[in-house]
């Protein structure tokens, strides 16, 4: 995987996260190419619950510093997974510096002599 292929993805993650925060829903499907998942309100609806259920506000941005109870070392990074025909690149959500035990799971393809960017799901840990 190149570089540039690892700061695509960092950015779309970021670009996602963004919106997450924002809590603009909607919004997701202009951070990707394609979104396996399609249905901006039932992914509403999952990770607002999941957030309303623990007591959160919003997902933090990219790159915030996380609090996490009891204290332990954790790497606040994109986890990237290559295949033959691209990667995957996986992220853990938090909101208020906590874990939310919630991951983002992106796919990236090679597509055309160009990386297409897809959004799988954000599921449980």
């Amino acid at each position: 995987m190149t570089e540039q292929n690892k700061e695509i993805a960092i950015q779309t993650v970021k670009d996602i996260l963004h919106v997450l925060h924002e809590k603009r829903y909607e919004d997701l499907p202009s951070c990707v190419d394609e979104m396996e998942w399609d249905d901006t309100e039932q992914i509403r609806e999952c990770i607002q619950g999941t957030l309303d259920m623990n007591g959160f506000d919003a997902f933090d941005e990219y790159g915030v510093p996380c609090n996490f109870r009891p204290q332990y070392e954790y790497h606040h990074k994109v986890e990237f997974y290559e295949h033959p025909e691209g990667f995957d690149a996986e992220y853990d959500l938090t909101s208020g510096g906590e874990l939310v035990y919630l991951r983002l799971q992106l796919r990236f393809l090679y597509l055309e002599g160009r990386v297409t960017r897809i959004f799988h799901t954000i599921d449980p840990m």
